[in-house]
């Protein structure tokens, strides 16, 4: 492995990081040190196989729905 490709690849464990605590691709992209969001999603998507937005509404940390079951109602 090349420094470039393990400097690459330490920039986008950090942005999985970022996308995961709910951060933007664009916010992400520029704390990870990328000139440009673009260059950024296409290194994300070759080294974890899909966009960073997608990779973020998979793991959105913020609660779905407080919908419950009828019937369960105190």
């Amino acid at each position: 492995m090349t420094f470039y490709e393990w400097r690459t690849q330490l920039r986008v464990h950090h942005a999985l990081v970022l996308l995961a605590e709910g951060h933007d691709t664009t916010r992400t992209a520029y704390a990870c040190g990328w000139a440009n969001p673009s260059g950024f999603i296409a290194a994300f998507t070759d080294i974890i196989g899909t966009t960073p937005g997608r990779y973020r509404t998979l793991r959105d940390p913020r609660p779905r729905s407080s919908w419950a079951p009828s019937g369960t109602r105190r």
